[in-house]
């Protein structure tokens, strides 16, 4: 590590906000900032935001994370970005945007989209581009670039249209050889002129340019870097990038991440339902299962059944979340019984076994269970693929729960592992590859070693582990006839 500038500055624009975070060289969280954007849903399926938003909290954010901070900016080694994925916009040769962004939550289609989606499923930015294309012609015939949320920004701060290759994967992009792909193209009729460079994370993207430096209270000219998709990120700052280690995050849905060498199938596979894409690690893929809506059930069972709760958390300033688990902590493992098949989001949410003798307690414990039994369902998975596991590395809001922790090490039978950063290990993954590209740090896991720190490893009990043993069964057979039926 070398140069006096110490401070790395990570831009996170997420799914409902962006969020400022300033960390140090050591991967310490000097302080950060949140501001929400809203999204609109003018009709079924329809699910859209404006970028400008984005930007907006960008800057309200920088300015309060800068102000409570008191850094310098003129010490700033770099700049990082995280962003949500599969979330594209049409923007002209100014960058002016066209139409409003279509997110990931998107579900619009049309017979165009349709049909190639079935040689190559899940290429959601594809869609919404095909969307457009069919629907408003004049629109598509006036981009100049179909931008992804990390494109917009990277715009904005350096005057630059780039990706990386995690963002784009949803798109045209040929996730083996790393470029975008002719035969994609020419299938979609969408040319690959319209989307942007590619530059692998870790790489410079440009320098801030004087007008977002002083938008976003930074030195012109600090260098930015490319970073990447939010899980990828994720299992980065979690150091979860080694064979046998993989990531549960734990969020509004549980994703499950291992690092492999090379892809086994073009994106997804829709006999397993999981995702192969490119790594913020050079030459890694990431092999990601996804389970929907997890940590949305628990804010459910918070917000319809939970007044009592929130009242009393409020008078005595703690989170409801942790009443509820204490709730959920008397009742024994397994739920006497009561399992829940957490595909609430597609209206296929099951609460199996309900008789008059559970509580609300039973429901709640109920739910964090299915989240861990989810967890195991996909590590089984990666078990068929080849891919072994021996250690779990947790993050995100459901992270923050010692029972939820215990909950998952007793169902699949791993150590659980907590780091220091729990609800931004992404933004501490587009650190490291900030620290690299900068070079406060020479290689990536010089960044790692120096930027993460692990602070608790818990067991499986041995007797609650056999009671999850003879109740995963039922569960998977419903989460998988139940699944088959949902899109997911």
């Amino acid at each position: 590590m070398s140069g006096e500038k110490q401070y790395l500055v990570i831009f996170d624009v997420g799914t409902t906000a962006a969020k400022t975070i300033v960390f140090d060289a050591s991967g310490f969280i000097l302080e950060k900032a949140y501001q929400e954007y809203p999204t609109q849903t003018p009709s079924p399926g329809i699910v859209e935001q404006n970028p400008e938003d984005w930007w907006m909290a960008i800057k309200t954010s920088a300015k309060k994370a800068f102000d409570l901070s008191k850094i310098d900016p003129k010490d700033v080694a770099g700049i990082g970005v995280i962003t949500q994925r599969a979330t594209v916009a049409p923007v002209d040769k100014n960058a002016e945007v066209l139409y409003p962004a279509m997110t990931w939550m998107d579900a619009r289609s049309s017979p165009s989209a349709d049909s190639l989606s079935e040689q190559y499923p899940q290429r959601g930015t594809i869609s919404k581009i095909l969307w457009l294309k069919d629907n408003l012609p004049d629109i598509f015939k006036k981009t100049y670039k179909f931008i992804t949320v990390d494109a917009y920004v990277y715009h904005k701060l350096t005057g630059n249209f780039v990706s990386d290759f995690t963002n784009s994967a949803y798109g045209l992009l040929d996730i083996i050889r790393l470029r975008w792909s002719d035969e994609l193209s020419d299938a979609a009729k969408i040319p690959v002129e319209k989307f942007p460079s590619l530059l692998s994370s870790g790489k410079i993207a440009g320098e801030l340019l004087p007008e977002a430096a002083s938008e976003v209270g930074l030195a012109a000219g600090t260098p930015v870097v490319m970073g990447g998709g939010d899980q990828q990120c994720s299992a980065l700052g979690l150091n979860a990038i080694t064979p046998g280690i993989i990531k549960a995050t734990t969020g509004t849905g549980t994703f499950v991440d291992a690092v492999i060498d090379k892809p086994l199938f073009d994106l997804y596979d829709p006999l397993t339902r999981t995702f192969c894409i490119p790594h913020v690690i050079p030459n890694k893929w990431a092999f990601e299962a996804v389970l929907p809506g997890t940590g949305l059930i628990y804010r459910w069972l918070r917000d319809q059944f939970s007044l009592k709760e929130v009242e009393t958390a409020r008078s005595v300033g703690v989170d409801p979340y942790d009443i509820l688990n204490l709730e959920a902590a008397s009742v024994k493992p397994g739920s006497d019984g009561l399992i829940v098949i957490p595909l609430f989001m597609f209206s296929r949410g099951i609460v199996w076994g309900l008789s008059f003798s559970h509580t609300k307690a039973h429901l709640a414990r109920a739910i964090l269970e299915s989240a861990g039994y989810g967890m195991n369902f996909f590590i089984e998975v990666m078990g068929g693929q080849g891919i072994e596991v021996s250690e779990i590395r947790v993050d995100g809001g459901g992270a923050r729960s010692p029972l939820w922790r215990q909950i998952q090490a007793d169902i699949t039978g791993k150590p659980i592992v907590l780091t220091r950063v729990i609800e931004d290990a992404s933004a501490l993954g587009a650190a490291i590859l900030t620290s690299y590209g900068v070079g406060l740090h020479k290689t990536i896991d010089e960044a790692i070693a120096a930027m993460v720190r692990v602070t608790e490893k818990i067991t499986p009990i041995p007797k609650n582990c056999e009671v999850y043993n003879r109740i995963y069964p039922k569960f998977a057979d419903m989460f998988l006839q139940t699944a088959m039926e949902t899109k997911i």
